[in-house]
C-alpha cells in the first residue's frame, strides 16, 4: 500500500481503535491461555493455536459494516462503462467459470474499485476456497512463508481457514503456520470483508510471503497449491509501482503488466509489485493449470484518482486470470 496516498481521516480512527481493543484483549489471552495444545484457544483439525492472542484474526476495520457496505453501494451504482478519474477497466457479460486466478489490490484508498472487482468476479465464478497471497509488509515472524490458520473476524461474520488445504501445505515444509505476522497485515485483512462479503461461504488459505522467501520454494509450493485446485480461486493481494508520480507509475505498470499477460514465472523480476514471491507463485500457478489469457478489470493509481498526478501515489492492477479452452 502507498503510505503517502489519502486516507479515510474517519476510517483510520476506527481502525487504531480497532487495534488497540485486540491489542489489550491479545495481552489478556496470552496471561490466560496455557502453552500447551489443546488451550484455551482450543484446537481445530488438529491444528491448535496455543496460547496465541485470540482464537480469530481481525480483519482491517472489523467493526465498521459500513465502510465496506457503503463501498459495495457505490460500486453497484456506477456505470459498468464508465470508470472514474482516469481508471482504465474492462468488464464483460458472465462467463463459465473458467476464472481461476487473478491480482487484486489491498489498499483501501481504493476499495469501491475492489467491491466492484469482486462483484464482477462473483458473476464468473463461485469458489469453496480463496486462496489468497500476499506480502508480509512488516517482515514479521521467523518464516519466510506463513499461513494463518485461523479464522478471521469481519464487519459481515467470519471467514473459516480451509484447514485441509493448509495442512496439506505445511506437511510440505515449505511454509509454516505463524499466526504473528498476521497481525495488522492488510494485504490479508483489507480483503476477507470483501470475500465475506461476496462469498459468504467461501473458505480461505491465507499466505504471505517475505520479500527474500526462496524462489525455488515459492515455485515449490505453487505446484502443492496446483494440484488441490478443485473448487479454489487464487487471488495475489498485490499493489504495483509504489512513491512514484502517475506519469513515471504508469512507465512502471508497462513492464508490470507485460509480465502478468506473459503469464511467465521467469519475467517476475520486471515488475514493480510489492510482493514478488507472491507474484511469482501466482505466475507458476497459472503456469502449471494451463491458464490461457489475462483480463484487466482495473489498471489506475491513486495519484489519478486524488486529481493529483505530481504526488507520489500507488497504482493498482486488478486482473482476471483464466484457464485456457479446451482445444486451445
Amino acid at each position: 500500500m502507498g503510505a503517502r496516498a489519502p486516507v479515510h481521516r474517519t476510517a483510520l480512527k476506527g481502525l487504531r481503535g480497532i487495534f488497540a481493543t485486540g491489542t489489550a484483549l491479545a495481552c489478556f489471552a496470552l496471561a490466560a491461555a496455557p502453552n500447551s495444545p489443546g488451550g484455551a484457544a482450543g484446537t481445530r483439525g488438529g491444528i491448535s493455536p496455543g496460547a496465541f492472542y485470540l482464537p480469530y484474526q481481525f480483519s482491517s476495520f472489523a467493526d465498521d459494516t459500513a465502510l465496506y457496505a457503503n463501498a459495495y453501494a457505490a460500486a453497484g451504482s456506477r456505470a459498468r462503462d464508465t470508470c472514474e478519474g482516469g481508471t482504465k477497466c474492462c468488464t464483460r457479460a458472465a462467463g463459465d467459470g473458467s476464472v481461476r486466478a487473478g491480482t487484486v489490490s489491498h489498499h483501501l484508498f481504493i476499495r469501491e474499485l475492489i467491491a466492484r472487482y469482486f462483484s464482477e468476479l462473483a458473476r464468473r465464478v463461485h469458489p469453496e476456497t480463496i486462496i489468497l497471497l500476499g506480502p508480509n509488509h512488516h517482515a514479521r515472524g521467523h518464516s519466510p512463508i506463513a499461513l494463518s490458520a485461523l479464522r478471521w473476524r469481519t464487519p459481515f461474520g467470519f471467514v473459516e481457514p480451509d484447514i485441509p488445504r493448509i495442512l496439506q501445505i505445511t506437511r510440505t515444509g515449505l511454509a509454516r503456520i505463524e499466526e504473528e505476522p498476521f497481525v495488522h497485515e492488510h494485504s490479508i485483512g483489507a480483503l476477507v470483508p470483501f470475500i465475506r462479503r461476496t462469498f459468504p461461504g467461501a473458505e480461505i488459505v491465507p499466505i504471505i510471503f517475505k520479500k527474500d522467501a526462496d524462489r525455488g520454494t515459492c515455485v515449490e509450493l505453487a505446484r502443492t497449491i496446483a494440484q488441490g485446485m478443485d473448487g479454489a480461486l487464487v487471488l495475489a493481494s498485490l499493489d504495483f509501482s509504489h512513491y512514484k508520480t502517475s506519469r513515471e507509475a504508469e512507465l512502471e505498470d508497462r513492464a508490470s503488466l507485460a509480465v502478468i499477460r506473459s503469464l511467465g514465472s521467469d519475467r517476475v523480476d520486471d515488475a514493480y509489485v510489492d510482493s514478488r514471491p507472491a507474484l511469482l507463485t501466482l505466475m507458476s500457478i497459472c503456469r502449471i493449470i494451463g491458464a490461457g489469457s489475462v483480463e484487466v478489470v482495473e489498471h489506475t493509481n491513486s495519484g489519478i484518482l486524488a486529481h493529483d498526478p505530481a504526488v507520489p501515489c500507488t497504482s493498482y492492477i486488478n486482473t482476471f486470470i483464466e484457464k485456457a479452452e479446451a482445444g486451445k
